[in-house]
């Protein structure tokens, strides 16, 4: 499921201006496909809001498989829809307004964030097939629904203090200045054969270096996979994912590098000075709350369907 902070804030509102993207002009049947409350979703609307995923598929002919995935997508984006329509009633219930002058307000914002003049953005909206009445709609709607996850949802989420000075004991070495680690990495070509060589490398079948030299495609190839020392803050997340955990000389599981698979191997690391707590402990909080977060958010939307009347034609 989609992490819940993903769902606030700029990557929210680029979520909006990517979801927005117009259909081709074409002939549509439209017909109802979910009814929410008494509030129609049409086919036209699923389909405007389904064309980015057809565009990764142009110009090559569709297999079976090809076209179940798309179903699932399809009926999964309704649900997502149908899931949108209940929030929004929620806060229009709930008297959540938002005002003319904060939604311009957060445009702006959203406008400088992308480093785009105002003539800039509407020429995007333009290029992209946007009415600007039905992006300030959208906007306004998601500017509703990131207040009433505040309200419903973050508020009723709570890590202690205790909570924050255990994890921070423990996980100290997260929060070391300029800390940097040793690694060796192996970039395949395919999965199949990232699990082959995984297999034999974990059983000390094959050595780490010798499969860089042989297999990886990746920086460093011929010097065993060495990489060098990075520093680990500037390592993207699932970076750090893959090496939660391991000690030094170990190798890690498989992950995707730029849609690659990959394994790296800890080959040691340089320890800076520990941050102090007061300085990482809203960081701290954050990482305790996120699972919570969409726990809850989970048990919300749970709630807010089973007292709904949805009636899906899909």
């Amino acid at each position: 499921m989609r992490r819940f902070l993903t769902r606030i804030g700029i990557g929210a509102l680029l979520i909006i201006l990517f979801y927005l993207t117009l259909a081709r002009a074409q002939d549509v049947v439209d017909r109802i496909v979910a009814i929410v409350n008494g509030e129609v979703i049409t086919l036209f609307e699923l389909n405007q809001r389904f064309r980015p995923f057809l565009d990764q598929f142009e110009g090559r002919e569709l297999l079976e498989d090809d076209k179940r995935m798309l179903l699932g997508n399809k009926q999964q984006l309704l649900e997502r829809m149908i899931d949108e329509v209940l929030l929004r009633q929620e806060a229009q219930r709930l008297n959540i307004n938002v005002t003319d002058v904060e939604l311009q307000t957060q445009m702006r914002q959203f406008r400088e964030r992308l480093g785009l003049t105002e003539a800039q953005f509407l020429e995007q909206l333009r290029i992209q097939g946007l009415d600007k009445e039905l992006y300030e709609q959208r906007m306004r709607e998601e500017i509703q629904r990131q207040r009433l996850m505040g309200i419903m949802v973050r508020r009723k989420v709570v890590v202690t203090t205790e909570e924050i000075e255990q994890y921070y004991a423990v996980q100290q070495k997260d929060f070391q200045q300029e800390r940097r680690v040793h690694l060796g990495l192996i970039l395949f070509d395919s999965p199949e054969l990232a699990e082959e060589v995984h297999t034999r490398l974990r059983s000390g079948a094959l050595l780490f270096d010798d499969a860089a030299r042989t297999y990886s495609h990746g920086p460093g190839a011929q010097q065993g996979g060495d990489i060098g020392m990075p520093a680990w803050k500037d390592l993207a997340p699932e970076w750090r994912e893959a090496l939660a955990g391991l000690d030094v000389g170990e190798v890690s599981g498989i992950f995707f590098v730029q849609g690659r698979p990959a394994v790296l191997k800890f080959k040691g690391e340089e320890a800076g000075d520990v941050l102090p707590l007061n300085e990482v402990q809203d960081q701290i909080r954050e990482k305790l709350m996120e699972p919570r977060l969409e726990a809850r958010y989970t048990e919300y939307l749970e709630g807010l369907r089973s007292r709904a009347l949805i009636d899906i034609r899909l």
